[in-house]
C-alpha cells in the first residue's frame, strides 16, 4: 500500500480549462487608470474641463471613496479625523471655474510637499439655488486623480459634510 503523493499533472487533470498563474502577487501601489468623463452630448471631456457636465446627475460620485488597497484600520482613522492634517483649502465663495483652478494648484503643491492628508472645504451648498455646486465638482475631480487614495466627509470640528478629508498617495 505504497501510495505516491499527487503531482501537479494529477491536479491539472482534475481541473480542465483552468490556467496556472505565472505570478500570484498583487501590486497595490499601481497607478489607477484615469476614467474617461463624458458630457451629456457624449463627447469625452478632459480631466480639468468640467464645464459641460451636469453635476446634480452624477450618481456614481459618492461622498466617500476608499481605494481597495487601504486597510480598514486606516480607513477608520481617516473617517475619525485622526490622521495629521497637512494643509487645507477653503473654496467658499468660488465659482466652479475658479474652484477648479484652486484645486489643481492646491494639489500640485500638496504632491510636491508630499502631504498625506488634507482637508478641502467645499461647503454644503446651502446658499446655492437648487443643489450643491462645489461639493460634487470636488468629488468628481478627486475621482479622476490617480494620486488620491481616499476621501470622506470631515468631522464636525473640521467642517462636517461641508468639508472632505482627502488621503493622498
Amino acid at each position: 500500500m505504497n501510495k505516491k503523493p499527487p503531482t501537479e499533472e494529477d491536479f491539472a487533470a482534475l481541473m480542465p480549462g483552468v490556467k496556472r498563474l505565472e505570478n500570484d502577487r498583487v501590486n497595490l501601489l499601481q497607478q489607477r487608470p484615469l476614467k474617461k468623463i463624458k458630457s451629456q452630448s457624449g463627447e469625452v471631456v478632459s480631466r480639468t474641463d468640467f464645464s459641460e457636465l451636469n453635476f446634480n446627475q452624477q450618481k456614481e460620485i459618492t461622498d466617500t471613496y476608499f481605494d481597495h488597497g487601504i486597510q480598514r484600520k486606516l480607513q477608520r482613522r481617516i473617517r475619525q479625523g485622526l490622521m495629521p492634517i497637512n494643509d487645507n483649502l477653503d473654496l467658499h465663495g468660488h465659482t466652479q471655474k475658479t474652484a477648479l483652478t484652486e484645486l489643481v494648484e492646491f494639489f500640485e503643491h500638496a504632491q510636491l510637499s508630499q502631504f498625506k492628508t488634507v482637508i478641502v472645504v467645499h461647503g454644503k451648498g446651502n446658499r446655492s439655488s437648487n443643489f450643491a455646486v462645489l461639493k460634487p465638482l470636488v468629488h468628481l475631480w478627486l475621482s479622476q486623480q490617480s494620486f488620491v487614495l481616499a476621501w470622506c466627509p470631515a468631522q464636525p470640528a473640521h467642517g462636517g459634510s461641508g468639508a472632505s478629508y482627502v488621503y493622498l498617495r
